[in-house]
């Protein structure tokens, strides 16, 4: 009898551990490109771990891959948006995915009008209805066109409007040629028009083509916020800048919420929208990470995502929805995690990954419940979460291991139970 139960065990284990993915992270390319099954880093070239759900492009991850294209971010022309074949058809370093112009070189990604079509490929850069070709201020809107001294610029955008020695800020008459700048501004009227009709004459007018009557001048360039495209003069146009009015060159967002940290009042990390952000600041909560997809046969990892870092926390995996003859498997379902780092994603122990992986296709619902070890000091009385995701699985039914269920499922453990009792019985 002895033999018999040894076998049962034997063979549930083994093929428990036949659905488990142990592909290195550090494999054919770059160290840190990610694999989409996981894994860890055993490569020797220090890098980092790649641990359960890392590879999805709004999740945190060691590998530094935002995006999930495969590409490790420092490598990335396009770090936020999927482009694994890093097609640059300019050869201006920035992935056509993320080109505002793919068709002309334009690495500051410019756009005057905001329009998103980047200067370099805008035909009518300020939207003034004046095509560049004829305009003669093209990045700033002058559509009546007016050119006092007949220089080619356009006086929206001409420093010195009448060639004179004195620039319009301390001519006292812009539009009249003067040998000086000294005397007292003139009260004649043509000598200082207003374009924008924002009561502000164009000579003392941060923005001459746009009314700014506050004359907002956040980097203090000299060009009114109304019409800088860069506010806060930190090198990258407004249009791409997630923090428009606060210097932030490294644009950091630690919370993925796609407001830069240095103007970000609130740390809440996003999983998967910002509806679903996890609060430090909320009572305790997990998180089971976006929708996914899979093959028949492939494992993927389970992430746990907390609202609580480096906190011993004990987690249950369950299956609560299936097709009608799904059969699947998941290993480790039933665990711990306790290091986090600064990111909401938990790590698994290498060996103790909780992976997911079916036979049958179709939507699986997987129910992730997070409990803490020990009791939270701001809300002693919340202990435990939950959260669900959708595992989508696609490709052909592969062959059944039988009695309608995957070694790892619940119908699996009811046959071994079965088979114990029927051990128990011959006794």
């Amino acid at each position: 009898m002895q033999k018999i139960v040894f076998t049962v065990f034997a063979t549930l284990t083994l093929s428990l551990t036949a659905f488990a993915q142990d592909n290195g992270e550090c494999t054919g390319g770059l160290c840190g490109t990610p694999d989409t099954s996981g894994g860890g880093c055993g490569c020797g070239c220090g890098c980092s771990i790649l641990i359960a759900f890392t590879d999805q492009g709004d999740t945190y991850q060691y590998a530094d891959d935002f995006d999930d294209d495969g590409m490790e971010d420092d490598f990335d022309n396009c770090p936020f948006m999927f482009n694994p074949t890093q097609a640059d058809g300019d050869g201006d370093v920035r992935g056509d995915e993320c080109d505002n112009c793919p068709s002309a070189s334009n690495f500051d990604l410019a756009d005057s009008d905001a329009d998103g079509d980047g200067d370099a490929c805008d035909g009518d850069a300020d939207n003034d209805q004046v095509l560049n070709l004829e305009d003669n201020c093209i990045y700033v809107p002058n559509p009546v066109g007016e050119d006092f001294d007949t220089d080619g610029i356009g006086n929206a955008c001409d420093l010195n409007d009448d060639a004179d020695d004195c620039e319009d800020a301390i001519d006292n008459c812009p539009l009249r040629f003067e040998a000086s700048c000294s005397g007292a501004r003139s009260l004649d009227a043509t000598c200082f028009p207003d374009q924008d009709r924002d009561l502000i004459d164009d000579a003392l007018d941060n923005c001459i083509a746009m009314p700014n009557v506050g004359q907002g001048d956040s980097d203090a360039d000299g060009t009114g916020d109304e019409c800088d495209n860069d506010r806060d003069n930190d090198g990258i146009d407004n249009t791409f800048d997630n923090c428009i009015n606060l210097p932030n060159g490294a644009q950091g967002d630690v919370d993925h919420d796609f407001l830069g940290d240095a103007c970000d009042d609130r740390l809440c990390f996003v999983i998967t929208d910002s509806e679903s952000c996890l609060d430090p600041a909320d009572p305790f909560a997990v998180h089971a990470g976006k929708p996914r997809a899979v093959e028949t046969g492939s494992g993927i990892e389970l992430p746990v995502f907390a609202n609580r870092f480096d906190t011993p926390i004990k987690y249950t995996w369950t299956v609560v929805e299936q097709p009608a003859d799904g059969e699947y498997s998941i290993v480790n379902p039933v665990g711990s995690v306790s290091f986090s780092g600064q990111s909401p994603q938990y790590r698994y122990e290498d060996d103790k990954r909780a992976e997911f992986s079916a036979r049958v296709p179709g939507d699986y619902v997987l129910e992730l419940r997070g409990e803490l070890v020990w009791p939270d000091a701001d809300y002693p009385d919340a202990k435990a979460g939950n959260g669900r995701v959708t595992v989508s699985v696609t490709g052909e039914a592969l062959p059944s291991f039988g009695c309608g269920a995957m070694p790892g499922s619940t119908a699996a453990a009811g046959v071994l139970l079965g088979l114990l009792a029927l051990v128990r019985r011959r006794r």
